[in-house]
């Protein structure tokens, strides 16, 4: 009864995951500037439609920057000519605030409005000239190829987006479940033989009973906790952004010693 319930609620789990809406990479994290002349920022706007509501996450992101560069900015112009269709490429031009839309995520409200969020690359000060990237490339290549690592072990694509420390402690916490649940399951058979024999006296068979149904509970709760801990593996390895510098780097340096100045080599790893 209660292998069968497990069953039915990891099933329930997995097709809860499975059918649920994915959220891109970047509601979760906002992704690392490849160059020093941009940032990237999240903003979100509601209204009665999807443009709308997409005009007011835009206006959004165009004000805050507009503010942090020192450009002088009319809101209520701006809002009327997205209203009424304006490009905001052509609007960002006119008053010389470098914004490049990259992606954008929208939402249906239960009361029948609209949310869209939009990610945008903006200059990091007005008297930069900011080098747009492509993101979304590169984000689509890294997801997919993350998650299929992680499919087979997991912790290896967060491993492969950068996050070194959170992909060992992944993989070595599935090992260590799977290698409790599995070792308890065979200390459990062990006192089940015991409890099978007939030569053993009631104070044994009631020891063994007691350690068998003990082991059999920890092997459920090891097998259960595995099964969780792989798939949120697999949400963080479709989900997060990948870091720009990865592994271990190692660059040459002058390194002070007893003698003097020595040339050596400094290493950097990124958890």
């Amino acid at each position: 009864m209660k292998r069968t319930f497990f069953i039915i609620l990891l099933t329930f789990v997995s097709v809860a995951a499975w059918g649920a809406k994915r959220l891109p990479p970047w509601m979760n994290e906002l992704p690392k500037a490849g160059n020093s002349t941009i940032m990237y920022v999240r903003e979100a706007g509601e209204g009665a439609s999807l443009t709308e509501a997409h005009n007011q996450a835009l206006l959004r992101v165009m004000q805050n920057t507009a503010n942090r560069i020192g450009r002088p900015f009319d809101i209520q112009t701006v809002d009327a000519a997205l209203a009424g269709g304006a490009d905001y490429q052509t609007l960002s031009r006119q008053y010389n605030i470098p914004v490049n839309k990259v992606d954008q995520y929208d939402e249906q409200l239960r009361d029948g409005t609209y949310r869209v969020w939009v990610l945008c690359q903006v200059a990091v000060a007005g008297n930069i000239q900011p080098i747009w990237e492509d993101l979304r490339r590169e984000g689509e290549v890294n997801n997919g190829v993350s998650l299929a690592k992680s499919v087979f072990v997991p912790g290896l694509g967060q491993m492969g987006k950068g996050y070194t420390a959170e992909g060992v402690l992944t993989l070595g916490g599935e090992l260590l479940l799977v290698g409790t649940g599995v070792g308890s399951y065979f200390m459990a058979q062990k006192r089940l033989e015991v409890m099978r024999d007939a030569n053993t006296s009631y104070s044994d068979w009631n020891a063994a009973q007691n350690g068998y149904n003990t082991l059999r509970t920890v092997s459920y709760i090891a097998w259960g906790s595995a099964a969780v801990l792989y798939l949120f593996n697999l949400y963080r390895a479709y989900s997060m952004q990948p870091r720009r510098t990865t592994g271990l780097a190692f660059a040459p340096t002058l390194m002070p010693t007893n003698v003097g100045i020595t040339p050596g080599v400094s290493f950097t790893i990124n958890l």
